[in-house]
């Protein structure tokens, strides 16, 4: 997506045929970039799947809010907070 090079070069984001996903670093700074998202498929004539579009927030050890929406599936995977342990620390981290 051009678009997205051209007028947001700082937010990183991935695309795969008709699916994508945009890391914004605050709330604020998702919902401010889905309205110019919605905006720019209403002028190319298209519109985004109601249901698969969403902000979430991706939670870990150091985002520790709660909010509705903390997990999603992309390309087959679901990305979702998660326990990992060290063995060879002898910790877990979320």
């Amino acid at each position: 997506m051009l678009w997205m090079t051209v007028y947001h070069k700082s937010i990183p984001w991935c695309r795969y045929a008709d699916d994508g996903v945009t890391h914004c670093k605050t709330e604020a700074e998702a919902q401010a970039l889905l309205v110019e998202l919605r905006q720019r498929f209403a002028e190319c004539g298209l519109e985004m799947h109601p249901e698969k579009t969403k902000i979430v927030y991706c939670k870990d050890s150091k985002r520790k809010d709660d909010y509705p929406d903390t997990k999603f599936k992309f390309l087959g995977y679901e990305f979702r907070r998660r326990t990992v342990r060290c063995y060879y620390k002898k910790q877990t981290y979320l």
